[in-house]
């Protein structure tokens, strides 16, 4: 399959455009900012500029956590409640949407980790009925159901720093996640930092917030002023370094072998339904931005995109019958 001859991007990605020499907009727009996005000491210092002033804030409002940020039991939000905590003194409030996909090592983990730092934590419960519903609405619409989880665990976030007065939230997403499709500076941190979940909710979908803006069945919380940040896009830490990390801080278990997302039993059925919609795995766009970023070579990221292809081109019986279970919306009586 032809495409970005420097990232290895297939012609058919998403909004890709090449060039006249089959290099990508993405690749483009990131050579452009290259210096911006490698001085991870000013990167950092930004950082630090934001968290102090959410410092402030939360203390001039009696608030008695300065952030909040999400654990599903995987490395990202295990890593950022400890640094947060620790690196930068920060009092932080952290919780788990319960969307029925968790795993065992999810739980555990996220056990672990509430024990040695000694933080305090919220399950979130949303009526099974709405979340079929959401789930149901979005694989119909757009054979996608990630997107869902995405969305409470921001809209609950948001509502929670707002309820409690918190300032700031402090997410896992990696700079590959950020960065793998910008072309531009609209919506990308650190161009742009979001103050309120519409604003955060673009840096995610992008036009698909406008579409959906004013529908009864989306709540953008207009009132509440809570500023967002992508821990990893101001910090260069590998997914090694993580793990490791963690092990030797907290007692975090690694994950068995290699399988992506080892906290969502569900993730087979998102590679499945990318590979049917889009023609590629879901880790497509980021392996192509580790490229760009001289983290991979072109030739690795390519064999591991294939090998996510045949990973996931047929998945178990037993996966597809249980997700079709979970998400099933059932009417009531």
């Amino acid at each position: 399959m032809s495409g970005c001859v420097k990232c290895g991007l297939p012609e058919t990605y998403q909004n890709i455009i090449l060039d006249e020499n089959h290099v990508c907009n993405y690749c483009r727009f990131y050579e452009e900012h290259r210096k911006e996005f490698s001085d991870f000491q000013a990167l950092e210092a930004q950082f630090v500029k934001e968290v102090e002033a959410a410092k402030k804030k939360a203390a001039q409002h009696g608030a008695k956590y300065d952030c909040i940020t999400g654990l599903s039991g995987g490395k990202d939000g295990a890593y950022i409640t400890y640094e947060l905590q620790h690196k930068y003194g920060m009092r932080v409030l952290t919780y788990t949407l319960d969307n029925g996909f968790a795993t065992d090592f999810g739980r555990q983990n996220i056990e672990i980790l509430l024990d040695k730092l000694d933080v305090e934590h919220i399950w979130i419960n949303v009526k099974d009925s709405t979340l079929r519903q959401f789930y149901s609405a979005s694989m119909k619409l757009m054979k996608n159901f990630c997107s869902v989880c995405f969305h409470f665990c921001h809209y609950y976030s948001h509502l929670l720093a707002s309820q409690y007065g918190i300032p700031l939230v402090v997410n896992g997403r990696t700079r590959s996640q950020i960065l793998q499709s910008a072309d531009g500076e609209k919506g990308i941190e650190p161009f742009e930092i979001s103050r309120n979940l519409k604003s955060f909710e673009y840096q995610m979908f992008g036009k698909l917030t406008d579409k959906l803006d004013g529908y009864s069945c989306l709540d953008f919380l207009p009132e509440a002023e809570v500023t967002s940040l992508s821990y990893f896009m101001y910090h260069d830490v590998s997914e090694e370094e993580k793990m490791r990390f963690l092990e030797e801080n907290i007692g975090w278990i690694r994950p068995k072998g290699s399988v992506p997302h080892p906290d969502c039993w569900a993730h087979p059925m998102a590679e499945k339904c990318s590979l049917e919609k889009h023609g590629y795995p879901v880790r497509t766009g980021e392996l192509a931005e580790l490229v760009r970023e001289g983290k991979i070579t072109l030739e690795d990221a390519v064999q591991e995109r294939e090998a996510d292809r045949e990973a996931y081109q047929t998945i178990s019986s037993e996966i597809e019958e249980r997700f079709s279970k979970r998400i099933s919306f059932k009417k009531r009586l």
